[in-house]
């Protein structure tokens, strides 16, 4: 789905306990599970949406009652000889209750289902499907649209499907409900409770199987939990296969390893009925699964991550793209040709996140919905891109949990190529900013109103109208004076002061826990803007801080701060912007915020001559206060064109008749970045 939806549809959780699977590459199979470098859409029935060939695209509303023949096999770069595929597996605001099952074309549909949903649920599933005649069929039991992405097939011997899909557990009863009546019924599983369900020679699953492919759900959990799918004779890990809420139905795909005695156990951590499917087996040389999944990501403040990489950077802006390093991380090879790894989203807003190969374009599918607030656990099969990268997209704020499960083997990744998508600043985003500092002697501006903890606060006020209005999305920043002028000498005789590391990291994780964007603001006073800004540099490394120049504090060896104003030479401007984008290349972060602000003509000389170099979004910010006039005025001097951009600063109590925020969005050009101080 495009990033332009507000809810992208995906699939639920993958999660696998042990195995190994292989790639091949296309267009036969020689051997593995071939993984496509981004999901493709094969079919979307909503009107206006799109597939990758065109195919079974806006066709409508399925019937209830009805089974879909979709096409896989050489089609969306499916291998024409695929036995099976991996498919994500949608259902959109259905009409009623109901259900999905996915199937083999041919014969009877099983008594398993795939999915099943509440009236008005949008809800995914990730299914591993036998290829009959080149198609697979999909049941719909109630009105609804479907929308289906494929996201790799297994080769002849790779995958072992079932002849068709059969049920091993249904806590709901009745007794015919399962393949042989053992384990039918018996009513909700209680909290903390362990089913232990035999699964070899049942259904059609051959004694000595080592690894299965199962479908588990709950229905009607009666409080929050999650689910652990784990072979009896090991403890059970850490890592959950599925989570839910109370009264929500949700299922997942779990490959797992059986006990010697042929047993798998469900464990449930809340009080739900559970069902269990088993569809196929999948032999030891297919999928190398490390001994515990292992963390790559958690954008959350002060979590870690298995190797302390990518760790703690706060909440995913909407519409951003995170580029992430996976081949030779936490035991993952640097040959890996495609990784499983589970990924959980904590929304702030209704978003979508999509995962892909590093060199590829983003793709149309996505890998998981997210809606304010919930918790959403999914996992996804992605192929890894060049550099040994992935791509992680956000569209909405959120945070992201990326955890690796195991790797696929087979052609291994280009040493280097083409990166994530893009990511711009200016002018793919606004921003709006508080400015100022709590600690400066006393309040200083707008965003020392508060201490950082509860700036967001306030920045949320100020920043809320402009979504209504924006043409572009809008993101929140503070932008924080780290090196304050004074007006005495201090004991460097420099006449400035640098805040505290504690204080900037204050600001920092408060900036992340709300998911807004840092900026660290130089008054130098006697010193120069390079020495200064060198002293931000662990600061500056980080993805999502940036940096402003304040000249009307830099003053020469006999002037003294707010006594006159000061300049800075354009010289002097790029020989940090160059600085600074050597920092951005070498540590290969996205787009930086670097900012000069000025109110008269004379604070920037030879401004004609300033220079932006890429991967630096150079922003010249107006600060002059007074009358509307007054601000128009000192704006028609400070615009600039591109490759620069502008901003516009607001102050609450110097400003006479300050803009609303509907008419600084009148104004030509209309800022890029919007400061209130």
């Amino acid at each position: 789905m495009s990033a332009s939806r507000p809810a992208a549809l995906a699939a639920t959780v993958i999660a696998l306990v042990a195995g190994v699977l292989a790639l091949a590459a296309p267009p036969a199979h020689a051997a593995g599970f071939d993984a496509l470098a981004a999901p493709r859409r094969l079919v979307d029935t909503r009107p206006g949406q799109r597939t990758v060939d065109g195919a079974q695209a806006a066709q409508g509303e399925r019937p209830a009652g009805s089974t879909l023949t979709v096409p896989v096999a050489g089609r969306a770069g499916v291998s024409a000889d695929a036995v099976a595929v991996a498919l994500d597996i949608t259902v959109d605001a259905p009409q009623a209750a109901g259900f999905v099952t996915v199937h083999p074309c041919g014969g009877a549909r099983p008594l398993a289902s795939n999915l099943d949903h509440a009236a008005g649920q949008t809800i995914a599933v990730l299914a591993i499907a036998r290829v009959s005649a080149g198609a697979v069929c999909v049941y719909t039991s109630a009105p609804t649209h479907l929308v289906i992405d494929v996201t790799g097939s297994f080769g002849p011997g790779q995958f072992t499907p079932l002849a068709q899909p059969a049920r091993l557990a249904d806590t709901r009863g009745p007794a015919d409900a399962t393949v042989d009546g053992v384990l039918a019924g018996g009513g909700p599983l209680a909290r903390g409770a362990t089913l232990t369900v035999p699964v070899a020679g049942r259904g059609g699953v051959p004694g000595g199987s080592p690894l299965v492919v199962l479908s588990v759900a709950v229905d009607r959990p009666s409080e929050p939990g999650f689910v652990t799918v784990h072979a009896c004779d090991v403890a059970r890990p850490t890592a959950s296969s599925l989570n839910y809420v109370a009264g929500q139905t949700v299922a997942n795909l779990v490959v797992t390893r059986l006990d010697a005695q042929g047993r798998a156990c469900v464990y449930v951590h809340g009080a739900t009925d559970v069902v269990v499917d088993v569809t196929g087996t999948v032999p030891n040389s297919v999928l190398t699964t490390l001994p515990a999944p292992a963390r790559l990501l958690d954008t959350r403040v002060g979590e870690r991550t298995g190797d302390g990489r990518f760790a703690g950077k706060g909440r995913r802006p909407a519409g951003t793209t995170l580029q992430l390093p996976v081949a030779g991380r936490v035991g993952v090879p640097a040959d890996a040709s495609a990784v499983l790894v589970n990924l959980t989203a904590v929304g702030a807003g209704v978003g979508h996140v999509t995962a892909h190969a590093a060199g590829d374009e983003r793709p149309l599918a996505s890998n998981l919905n997210v809606v304010d607030g919930q918790i959403v656990a999914n996992a996804a099969i992605v192929r890894v891109g060049s550099g040994g990268e992935v791509c992680l997209h956000t569209a909405g704020p959120m945070h992201v949990v990326v955890d690796v499960v195991g790797w696929f083997t087979g052609p291994a990744p280009a040493a280097a190529g083409a990166p994530c998508p893009a990511q711009q600043i200016f002018p793919d985003f606004r921003m709006v900013a508080l400015y100022g500092n709590s600690s400066a002697g006393g309040a200083l501006g707008a965003l020392g109103d508060t201490e950082p903890e509860q700036a967001a606060t306030h920045l949320e006020q100020a920043l809320a109208p402009y979504r209504a209005v924006s043409d572009r999305p809008v993101l929140g920043a503070f932008e924080l004076i780290a090196t304050v002028a004074q007006a005495s000498p201090g004991p460097s005789g420099l006449y400035r002061a640098a805040a505290s590391d504690e204080l900037v990291q204050r600001y920092l994780d408060a900036a992340r826990a709300a998911g807004v964007y840092l900026v660290l603001d130089i008054q130098p006073g006697r010193s120069d803007f390079l020495t200064e800004a060198k002293r931000w540099e662990r600061f500056l490394r980080e993805p999502d801080v940036g940096l402003a120049l304040d000249p009307e504090w830099h003053v020469g060896p006999n002037s003294v701060p707010g006594v006159v104003i000061g300049t800075v030479t354009a010289a002097e401007v790029n020989q940090v912007a160059d600085w600074l984008a050597g920092i951005v290349a070498e540590e290969k972060l996205p787009e930086k915020l670097f900012v000069v602000h000025q109110f008269q003509v004379r604070m920037i000389s030879e401004r004609d001559t300033l220079r932006a170099p890429a991967g630096l979004s150079v922003t010249i910010h107006m600060d002059g206060f007074g009358t509307r006039s007054q601000k128009l005025a000192t704006y028609s001097f400070t615009r600039a064109s591109a490759p620069f951009h502008n901003g516009f600063k607001l102050f609450y109590d110097e400003d006479v008749q300050m803009y609303a925020p509907a008419e600084a969005m009148g104004l030509d050009p209309v800022p890029d970045l919007i400061t209130y101080q």
